[in-house]
């Protein structure tokens, strides 16, 4: 592929990438390649690429004979990821507690004890709030496998987990739960600390149920007369 056309990839890629993710395109409908094109001033080749590489994100669905689709919006999925999301944050975690240096778990507690999860009524500056407080503690396990992981789950699960962090009860509990967490890191108390990660990422199958019917709603409610 020709660094130009590997650019152009690239470009539909992201594109269509953020418009998933924020489920600006609704959940289940055919991505129809020509218009996507159009809309990106492209050739249908790149969107094509691009919409392959989605499939492997999760964000795209391909059916013979039919084409492309958005993914839909499943509670089954989003509770499947909520828990694979637990298994690489502990992990990551502990990892940390056996290899990161006291100096940098000093610098990482320091930074969010002022974090703005709670304050910032901005949705999309809340999620990239709480996007960012957790890759950093992952990061700090020192694993970049475990992190595209987790970014990939991260993308996934991003309009649900903004709608529960619309709450200002919610906010407010995840800003302390930063806290806390960061304080059992900088102690090494592995216990608490994957205790109170547990907690903060516990998602019963209910409260997923009533996460994902208030995103749904917020999807199609321009679609309400």
């Amino acid at each position: 592929m020709s660094p130009a056309r590997e650019t152009t990839v690239d470009l539909a890629y992201q594109s269509l990438r953020a418009q998933l993710v924020g489920f600006r395109m609704k959940p289940g409908a055919r991505l129809n390649e020509s218009a996507l094109a159009g809309d990106l001033g492209i050739s249908r080749a790149p969107i094509r690429e691009a919409l392959n590489r989605l499939i492997a994100d999760g964000l795209v669905r391909f059916e013979p004979g039919r084409g492309f689709f958005c993914r839909k919006l499943s509670t089954r999925e989003i509770t499947e990821l909520y828990e694979a999301r637990f298994d690489l944050e502990a992990g990551g975690l502990k990892a940390a507690l056996r290899r990161a240096p006291d100096a940098d778990i000093a610098a990482f507690a320091r930074d969010w004890q002022q974090d703005g999860t709670s304050q910032n009524p901005d949705p999309e500056a809340l999620i990239a709030a709480d996007e960012a407080f957790h890759m950093a503690l992952a990061r700090l396990g020192g694993n970049d496998v475990r992190l595209t992981f987790l970014q990939n789950i991260n993308d996934r699960i991003r309009f649900v987990r903004r709608i529960n962090l619309e709450h200002e009860t919610r906010r407010r509990s995840a800003h302390d739960e930063h806290r806390a967490l960061a304080a059992a890191l900088t102690s090494r108390d592995e216990r608490a600390a994957l205790a109170i990660l547990a907690e903060h990422l516990e998602r019963s199958a209910a409260e997923v149920q009533t996460q994902v019917r208030a995103a749904l709603a917020h999807i199609y409610e321009g679609d309400i007369a």
